[in-house]
């Protein structure tokens, strides 16, 4: 009896912008639950990584955020821009040094990325129904891999 062919593999370009449409898509639905669906789509994890600490959030050096967002300097500072304009962030001169800014959440911007981590858990939990711990790990490891191979770049 021959051999069944075996399917052809997905290549991996296909599946992160899978995994990526997946991610995007629950987050998009959560921002538009929560009222916040003016969020720019390039600044959503983002706000998930500025502090969110009661009762009001720590001020981060703008420069942080710039280098966080992958963009060119020009466009972090136009998406800063709208985000402090839809009253996401707030932005203010750093006491210590003038010529430094610092940003933080508003409390729009906490209700946003409150949001947008509850999607991110969401959909990190029911990955976690469909494949084993080691397979996670792997996932991960491949994963940061590439983030070290863009970072290098």
């Amino acid at each position: 009896m021959p051999s069944r062919p075996r399917p052809k593999e997905l290549p991996l370009p296909s599946l992160m912008r899978g995994a990526r449409d997946v991610y995007r898509d629950a987050i998009r639905r959560a921002l538009a639950n929560a009222g916040c669906d003016d969020v720019p789509p390039n600044s959503t994890l983002t706000l998930t990584e500025l502090d969110r600490s009661e009762p009001e959030p720590k001020f981060t050096p703008q420069a942080d955020v710039v280098a966080s967002l992958h963009l060119s300097k020009q466009a972090a500072s136009q998406l800063i821009d709208t985000l402090v304009l839809r009253q996401y962030l707030e932005r203010r001169t750093d006491p210590e040094d003038r010529r430094r800014m610092e940003l933080r959440l508003t409390s729009r911007g906490c209700t946003a990325a409150s949001a947008v981590q509850k999607a991110i858990d969401t959909i990190d939990a029911a990955l976690a129904q469909r494949i084993t711990a080691d397979e996670l790990h792997g996932l991960r490891a491949g994963l940061t891999a590439f983030r070290k191979l863009h970072d290098q770049s």
